[in-house]
């Protein structure tokens, strides 16, 4: 008797995982954080302050467009990037430019994918269109999600251990902070993706907020309100990057002469501190010590 019931139930939960409307988990090739380019007005500066926040940089090469840009590396190929344009030479400049008009800030953020030709294949699925340029997978300035592009994240050859030695023991970006004017559009195609977002309570700054997180292998993605915003109309509003020593990140800040906000004391014994965005060229910029 034991045997059948075992048999039935085994039987119906195999029926009902196939009933339409049930909820099928989709795989994801989406690992973590590719990199997040910083369009800044001035690039020097933007460099000597990052250099004071604690990071070491390395100098960009030369584009064909004109475009300048420096690095913040970390080990796992994820990555700050400080980035400026003097002329309108194609749409990628011209874009930058008009952003700059704007404020500085994030213009894109990058997620990593470890399979390009399955992203292509699940946003294919949901009938999303995109484009495929230089490696990368983006969208076209009208889609809703235009902020977003997948790559594959960018170890080079001429990386030196100097370039990954933060002062401020920062070693992996590990976050973004979206405020979208529409987050219905970025949770539809996450779940395209085979990423799920729920709602849950953040620690932003010095306030508490409910947000819809994603949780990747390597990573989150936050989507706050739209009030959030910096800039209005641009998506990216924060990053975060995870460090060994949160104490030694806020005594590199105190020696640079930041007011440094208090250490944050998250679940599991996180800790992290926040610098507002019109010190860091137009990002909320989030240090954060994982036990």
């Amino acid at each position: 008797m034991e045997t059948r019931l075992v048999i039935i139930i085994a039987l119906l939960v195999l029926v009902c995982s196939f009933c339409p409307g049930t909820k099928q988990e989709i795989s994801t090739p989406v690992i973590g954080m590719d990199h997040i380019p910083i369009v800044v007005k001035n690039l020097d500066s933007a460099a000597y302050l990052y250099k004071t926040l604690g990071f070491s940089l390395k100098k960009g090469k030369p584009h064909l467009n004109g475009i300048v840009n420096q690095h913040v590396k970390f080990p796992n190929g994820t990555e700050l990037e400080l980035i400026t344009a003097h002329d309108a030479k194609d749409s990628l400049t011209t874009e930058y430019l008009s952003h700059l008009r704007e404020g500085e800030g994030p213009l894109y953020f990058g997620l990593f994918a470890s399979d390009m030709a399955t992203v292509a294949g699940q946003l294919n699925a949901a009938h999303n269109t995109y484009e495929r340029k230089q490696g990368l997978i983006g969208f076209p300035p009208e889609h809703g999600c235009h902020s977003l592009f997948f790559g594959s994240r960018n170890f080079s050859p001429t990386d030196k251990p100097e370039h990954f030695a933060h002062k401020n023991t920062a070693f992996a970006l590990i976050k973004v902070w979206l405020a979208p004017d529409e987050a219905m559009e970025y949770r539809n195609l996450l779940q395209a993706l085979g990423i799920n977002m729920k709602q849950q309570q953040v620690d932003f700054s010095s306030s508490q907020t409910v947000a819809q997180v994603a949780r990747l292998k390597e990573g989150e993605i936050i989507l706050l309100s739209r009030s959030f915003q910096v800039v209005p109309g641009h998506v990216v509003v924060g990053a975060t990057v995870q460090v060994k020593n949160i104490q030694t990140t806020k005594a590199v800040l105190n020696q640079s002469g930041f007011e440094t906000p208090d250490i944050i004391k998250g679940k599991g014994g996180s800790q992290s501190l926040f610098l507002p965005a019109h010190i860091t060229h137009g990002l909320w910029l989030e240090f954060v010590q994982v036990q």
